[in-house]
């Protein structure tokens, strides 16, 4: 686990640096940060929160976030970050957080600069200010504790820049020095230190008169601001320059040249009467809202925008148009408690009355807008008897009746558009408030309020609101994850803590316990008549009948999406899922998001709210049969196995490959036309991937638990994601044996060992030695040469060169044998690479040549660019100048064009190195600093930081 302060807080747990979403959740990690193993009280977290301002259960906030930023370095059960009284304690090494590492070099760049190595101080300097990426916590909410550390850190960095400057110029750079000098002048016009440093290396560089006119630039400066001369050292040499030259100085003198510049009040009630009714009507003021809820908490920002839509202040008015406000979301959500409570606050502007009715839309029997019509009427005053008969005159007849007057309507739990229309107003005197588990696209003039859990400060209020601030704040641990087991939903929350209220012997630890196990969860999320499994189970029951004969039903759907283990589902794969087509799929799967019972929050891409997919999976298993349910996932597993191949293939064509048989008749797998396609595909399906993997080992669909992942290596090699690789191939290894599978098995075996490998684990020889042996038994050639291949590199880390010299040929005449060109191709580039490592470029050169052919031959591009990578070396190392850089940059051409950014940045470098010894030091310092941001941007600041030592180094 590693971090980053020195710029925006990024969090890295495998290959991927991730940004932290809510900056609360930063000022918590930055203020552990900041004090690194030591214990932070709850107070000071509190404090950098809120500062003066702290809500009343700040620690059990406080509790929420800390849990959230575990689950998100993905080391909830990890002894990284504990609880240590009376707070928390981050428990980290200076080689895991950026600045700490910088710290740590930028003392070692001090002692070897006082040792009188200025070479070694510039080298640990440059790699030092290579971890730089901005201001300190850029991104961190501003407290005086951060912006303390800020400072200190940029103030080091500042001093980092100043010494490297100081040790560049030790040994003899004083041109390279000097640009970076000016900018930092510019911009610390006050450190006396830096004019001295340029004034030196402008001298050191034959630039004797802008030395002298630096002078008088810095004391100008500091006159200006501080109002006194430069100091002593300052003075000095520029004497010791005007001593060497009075000429220069003289004419520095005379040509100095002039600094730049630098909620709505109600309305009153009306006195008149209601407007003109029919003959025998009486006037009523009608007052049927249900009574606000007392302990409503949260949802601030909806409650206004519905006060503003209802009383006509949110600006998006029309002349004559009646104000209909939606309130949509889930069961569960809240709806009724959030209208009611925003109703009664603007009940002052609708002095004429307010109407409400439950409609029942979400049961099997939603009331008649027929029977509602004839409810409001005598409600309003019509006589019973002088109401009609016909829908369609009972609607005119109220629309009449509220005409003029101001009146709000409040429709709760409607359940489509056609129920809801006969009942809204003709005039825009009188507003409507709608609830609704359908957002009701098709119902016109609507302002939509689309309702979603709770954040982590309204959950909190709602449950401490029921148990009391005293009962959360002794248990902050517990509080919070019983609330993140909750998920946000109000109604989850009301029921856990109604069952703590009405049992004072419960702990809040003991009720989250009791929450742990998914499969028991909605059986403990139940109190009286409330319970989140029958809030789900009217959504469900309500879901309206497919429309297309062909298509699938939307409850059948919701049951099949509960079996797949996945975060997310694309149409595609859902299509897979229920055995129709793509088009039908998304269908359902719009439905069902129209009734919130599933979430969209990106194109074709779906996912389940927690305790839905809870739901979900329960409806599953209880109405679908065992077979029904075993098909359905081994179609979805299956589509992901053929997809899988189809994209690794679209990557690399020529690869090693076992062939899989035709897909089933069904949704086909997908097929990609090129890399790119296939990458994005991988990019956006890579947490299903695993997913995937791990559902088809538990499930005993071992055949394809191995198969899946093991095409996919080359993926997971262009994306340098290595974490996933080992994980889903650690499974693949046990499914392959489970099977019985010994090609199988080798095939995992190599690419595990090849992983582990380039992870510098040493267990993967042994993996590769036992894929070799396995696949030598076997008698499969073109494995056993890949094994060879892959073993040979490993023992040429270890340093086993000849060895591996004897596997490359061992495997390019396995090639030769079988006719694999591609194979031949590998073999042979990787035979000049290690020839070139044993300093035999002009025997290296003759393979790469032949290997370049065969690549060229089957259109290879990735091992072309390979190829002309080694072969530009080769040509370096002989002096071959011009001819290096042209095979360079015809490698990166090709790397560029397969999308491989690791061996763009790695050719990068070594053009730059070419270019630096051909003379270009312009186009060396850019194809550096290029190759440096690449190798940032994949995490593998190691490499970035040697790049710019030897930049240093070579004076560009």
């Amino acid at each position: 686990m590693r971090f980053r302060l020195l710029g925006p807080l990024e969090v890295r747990a495998g290959d991927d640096w991730k940004g932290i979403g809510a900056p609360k959740w930063r000022s918590v990690l930055a203020a552990l940060l900041i004090n690194s193993g030591q214990i932070v009280s709850a107070d000071a977290l509190i404090n950098e929160v809120w500062q003066d301002d702290p809500p009343a259960k700040a620690a059990n906030l406080i509790s929420i976030y800390v849990l959230r930023l575990r689950r998100l370095m993905e080391s909830a059960d990890s002894a990284l970050l504990v609880t240590r009284a009376p707070g928390y304690q981050l428990r980290v090494t200076s080689a895991d957080t950026d600045a700490l590492l910088f710290e740590a070099m930028l003392r070692e760049g001090r002692r070897a600069f006082a040792a009188g190595d200025p070479e070694e101080a510039a080298s640990q300097l440059t790699e030092a200010l290579g971890l730089w990426n901005g201001r300190p916590l850029a991104d961190v909410p501003s407290t005086p504790l951060v912006e303390a550390e800020a400072e200190r850190l940029a103030e080091l960095r500042l001093d980092a820049q100043e010494l490297r400057s100081e040790a560049e110029l030790a040994c003899g750079g004083y041109a390279q020095a000097a640009p970076e000098l000016r900018r930092l002048v510019a911009d610390h016009p006050l450190r006396e230190g830096l004019w001295l440093l340029l004034m030196r290396a402008l001298e050191g560089a034959g630039r004797h008169a802008e030395a002298l006119e630096v002078y008088e630039q810095a004391r100008r400066a500091i006159s200006g601001e501080l109002g006194v001369d430069p100091g002593t050292e300052l003075r000095q040499l520029h004497a010791d320059l005007l001593a060497n030259d009075s000429a220069a100085a003289a004419g520095s003198i005379s040509a100095g040249t002039v600094a730049a510049p630098g909620p709505p009040e109600p309305v009153p009630a009306r006195t008149e009467g209601p407007g003109a009714g029919e003959a025998g009507s009486r006037a009523q003021v009608p007052a049927q809202l249900p009574a606000d809820i007392a302990d409503f908490t949260g949802r601030d920002e909806q409650v206004k925008r519905l006060c503003d839509l209802l009383a006509g202040q949110d600006g998006n008015g029309e002349s004559g148009a009646v104000r209909i406000a939606l309130v949509a979301g889930s069961g569960g959500l809240g709806k009724t408690s959030l209208a009611l409570h925003a109703a009664h606050r603007v009940r002052g502007s609708f002095p004429d009355g307010q109407l409400y009715v439950d409609l029942l839309g979400a049961t099997d029997h939603p009331v008649p807008a027929a029977d509602v019509l004839a409810r409001f009427l005598r409600d309003l005053g019509v006589d019973g008897r002088d109401i009609p008969v016909e829908e369609e005159e009972r609607a005119a007849r109220y629309r009449t009746h509220l005409a003029g007057r101001r009146i709000l309507v409040v429709l709760d739990n409607a359940r489509d558009a056609a129920q809801v229309r006969p009942l809204l107003p003709g005039t825009a005197s009188s507003a409507v408030l709608v609830t609704t588990r359908s957002r009701m696209p098709d119902l016109a003039s609507t302002r939509l309020v689309d309702l979603h859990v709770l954040d982590d400060e309204e959950a909190l209020a709602l449950f401490t609101k029921v148990v009391g601030d005293e009962r959360a704040a002794a248990e902050p641990e517990a509080t919070a994850e019983l609330l993140l087991a909750c998920a946000g939903l109000p109604l989850a929350i009301r029921i856990c803590a109604a069952r703590l209220a009405t049992r004072s012997g419960w702990t809040i630890r003991s009720m989250a316990s009791r929450l742990r196990d998914v499969h028991r969860r909605l059986d403990e999320l139940r109190v009286g008549d409330l319970a989140v499994r029958a809030s789900f189970q009217v959504s469900f029951a309500s879901l309206p009948a497919g429309q297309d004969p062909k298509g699938i039903d939307p409850a059948q759907a919701f049951r099949l999406l509960g079996l797949w283990q996945g975060p997310t589902i694309s149409s595609a794969a859902a299509a897979a899922l229920f055995g129709t087509q793509e088009y039908l799929a998304a269908d359902a799967l719009e439905t069902l998001v129209d009734a919130h019972l599933l979430e969209s929050k990106a194109p074709d891409r779906y996912k389940f709210h927690d305790l839905l997919a809870v739901y979900s999976s329960e409806r599953a298993v209880a109405d679908l049969s065992g077979p029904d349910r075993d098909a359905a996932t081994g179609r979805l597993l299956t589509w992901y196995m053929h997809t899988a191949d189809a994209a690794a293939t679209a990557v690399l064509p020529h690869r090693y490959n076992m062939p899989l048989e035709a897909a089933e008749p069904g949704p086909p797998p997908l097929s990609f036309s090129g890399s790119e396609e296939a990458l994005g595909w991988y990019d956006s399906e890579r947490a299903n991937l695993v997913a995937a993997t791990r559902q088809a080992s538990s499930g005993n669909l071992h055949e394809i638990a191995w198969r899946l992942p093991a095409p996919l290596f080359g993926i997971f090699n262009t994306r340098h994601n290595w974490v996933d690789c080992i994980a889903t191939h650690r499974i693949a290894l046990e499914s392959a044996r489970r099977a019985g599978n010994r090609q199988g098995e080798a095939w995992v075996l190599n690419n595990l060992g090849e992983a582990l490998g380039i992870t510098h684990d040493s267990a993967g020889i042994g993996l590769l030695e036992q894929a070799l042996a396995i696949r030598h038994e076997i008698g499969d050639a073109r494995g056993e040469a890949q094994a060879a291949n892959n073993l040979a590199d490993a023992y040429e880390t270890l340093g086993r060169t000849e060895e591996a010299v004897d596997l490359l040929r061992r495997a390019l005449d396995l090639n030769r044998e079988v006719g694999y060109r591609y194979g031949e191709g590998i073999a042979l580039g990787n035979l000049g690479s290690t020839l070139l490592d044993l300093d035999r470029a002009e025997e290296a050169i003759d393979y790469l040549q032949e290997a370049r052919r065969a690549f060229v031959e089957i259109e290879y591009l990735d091992g072309v660019g390979y190829v002309l990578h080694i072969l530009g070396r080769c040509y370096s190392s002989l002096g071959r100048d011009a001819d290096a850089m042209a095979c360079l940059r015809q490698a990166l051409t090709s790397h560029q064009a397969t999308g491989n950014r690791h061996r763009q940045a790695a050719t990068l470098r070594s053009l730059g190195n070419a270019q630096n010894r051909a003379g270009l030091a312009a186009e060396a310092r850019e194809s550096w600093a290029q190759a440096a941001v690449i190798f940032d941007d994949l995490g593998d600041s190691a490499q970035a930081a040697d790049i710019r030592a030897e930049q240093v180094a070579s004076g560009i």
